[in-house]
């Protein structure tokens, strides 16, 4: 069975609440959660040009372990009520 890649779009919904600074810090947490791991794809480049959202791609059969680091990290940067996650195949 041939896995699908899942993009997952992280939007933060009033991005001058979470200030740029904020979400980068975010995405640079969640890249490295994620630098080692061959099963998710995320690039810093794209977090340090981050404004209002952060999207990354990971395989289908790690999505739901994905979705609760994502979870995680944005409880530990206060910010569970700014974000709206979406998910879709790639």
């Amino acid at each position: 069975m041939k896995e699908v890649q899942i993009r997952v779009r992280i939007r933060f919904i009033d991005y001058e609440k979470s200030t740029i600074h904020r979400i980068q810090n975010f995405g640079e947490d969640l890249w490295r959660s994620y630098r080692a791991n061959n099963r998710v794809q995320i690039e810093l480049g794209e977090i340090d040009r981050a404004t209002d959202e952060i999207n990354f791609l990971v395989r289908d059969t790690f999505l739901q372990r994905s979705l609760a680091e994502v979870h995680r990290l944005l409880k530990a940067h206060l910010m569970e009520n700014e974000a709206i996650i979406d998910t879709e195949p790639a």
